[in-house]
């Protein structure tokens, strides 16, 4: 069986369905994350475009193509949560703070971070015990 998590916005407008592994368990510190969504360092999980579905409230998404990057921010109309981005490789990028939120404040462990990618271009060093990768 295919494992697979269900993830609602804020307000329950807009819900998703993440199937399969993702390709990508981490923090990313690149300056294209930072730069789209406003933060120091994004904690993410990234999917295939065909392991996310939207499973409801897909007429109340709102897509922002950042445009000086290949990236877009995916939102909920109604509350403003983002529910996922994507990246330059088309990859459906979701928040592990919105799995989170999802979870009873937990992240489940199949949806753990696993390292810290282009960390070398970090603005804040995180003090963990997690591998750091350029």
């Amino acid at each position: 069986m295919t494992q697979s998590h269900d993830i609602s916005c804020d307000c329950r407008a807009v819900s998703i369905r993440l199937s399969g592994a993702p390709r990508v368990r981490g923090h990313c510190h690149c300056q294209d994350c930072r730069t789209l969504l406003d933060v120091p360092y994004h904690s993410v999980t990234a999917w295939n475009p065909d392991q996310l579905e939207v499973t409801q409230g897909g007429d109340r998404l709102i897509e922002f193509q950042h445009p000086a990057l290949q990236m877009k921010r995916v939102f909920c109309a109604e509350c403003g949560e983002t529910v996922y981005n994507t990246n330059a490789m088309d990859w459906r990028v979701v928040s592990l703070h919105l799995i989170a939120k999802n979870n009873d404040g937990e992240i489940p462990d199949d949806l753990a971070p696993l390292s810290h990618f282009h960390y070398a271009a970090r603005i804040v060093s995180i003090d963990d015990d997690l591998p750091k990768k350029d």
